[in-house]
């Protein structure tokens, strides 16, 4: 894995169209089998806080999906296509990535988790401008001094084939699959826009600590 930390502006980037998937298919184990999308956090559920930081991107996406298991109806009134796993028995993100990528045959597939809704609005600028330097990579995603953020990922459609793949034999690592397909590491220095609300008390977080 080669960790790139180069930037550049969305003013240097060509028009790019690309699709946005919203991971939000999960167990919620964490949080008492709860819709993590449709928890409240500073007055909006964590699905709307996502979907605003999509939309505020500096180039953003063309169209924006959900992957989602449950309370399908719910995600489908924000208006936006809702994707379910295609593979039984909750198998994981990778399963919701897959079901996206099958309705991303052309675009690129910006990845993100419904839980994060601090995401920075440079993401997929970030994250293109890495692929754009290597193309013969098949995916970028971001990585932080805490550690990689593996759902936070570009993909190109041709990724589509190896996780199939990946899937069948069982696994499910989102990082052991990156850094088989040769994945660039994108660095990012804001670690608080990757806070992962997997608990109940980053809940009673404030937007804005003191």
């Amino acid at each position: 894995m080669e960790v790139v930390t180069s930037s550049t502006s969305a003013s240097n980037l060509a028009p790019v169209m690309y699709d946005a998937l919203i991971l939000a298919g999960g167990r919620g184990t964490r949080l008492a089998g709860r819709d993590k999308g449709w928890i409240m956090w500073d007055g909006l559920p964590l699905i709307e806080h996502t979907l605003a930081r999509l939309k505020t991107q500096t180039l953003a996406p063309t169209r924006i999906l959900i992957s989602a298991n449950r309370n399908i109806d719910a995600y489908q009134q924000t208006g936006h296509v809702v994707v379910t796993d295609e593979r039984p028995d909750f198998m994981g993100p990778l399963a919701g990535v897959e079901a996206g990528l099958m309705r991303c045959k052309k675009n690129p597939l910006l990845v993100v988790p419904c839980d994060t809704p601090l995401l920075p609005e440079n993401l997929f600028e970030r994250l293109s401008q890495a692929l754009s330097e290597h193309p013969d990579s098949p995916a970028a995603f971001a990585t932080t001094s805490d550690g990689p953020q593996p759902l936070c990922c570009l993909l190109r459609p041709s990724i589509a084939g190896s996780l199939g793949k990946y899937l069948d034999v069982g696994h499910g690592s989102v990082l052991r699959w990156l850094e088989q397909s040769k994945a660039q590491g994108v660095e990012f220095n804001d670690t608080r826009a990757f806070s992962n609300f997997n608990n109940l008390e980053m809940f009673d977080t404030p937007r804005n600590p003191a």
